[in-house]
């Protein structure tokens, strides 16, 4: 996900997620990259992790940080992740590192 002013196009994070992100430019708790991560499953997920990487221009990683995704992400839906990152980046990469299927009764 390349670092932009605007909101960016989803783009992959892993298996059936797509992230829309941008790094969180008013800085209320340092470096940070906010964002929408989607479930593009057919079921709900919980307790989801992503790692956000940051990238120079060559796309070589030079640091990460991670954070939960706020609340379940419904089948379909999309839910919000504000994660820290050591510093701004040219570029930053988003990938869910965990989760659980929810299931219903």
């Amino acid at each position: 996900v390349s670092a932009g002013a605007g909101a960016q196009e989803p783009a992959p994070a892993g298996g059936a997620f797509r992230v829309e992100a941008e790094p969180d430019l008013l800085g209320r708790r340092g470096p940070a990259v906010a964002g929408w991560l989607y479930n593009d499953h057919n079921f709900a997920v919980t307790n989801v992790r992503v790692r956000v990487d940051i990238l120079d221009a060559g796309g070589q990683a030079l640091g990460s940080g991670e954070g939960w995704v706020y609340g379940n992400v419904p089948a379909r839906g999309r839910a919000y992740f504000f994660v820290v990152v050591p510093r701004y980046a040219a570029a930053y990469r988003v990938s869910v590192i965990r989760f659980d299927r929810l299931q219903f009764e």
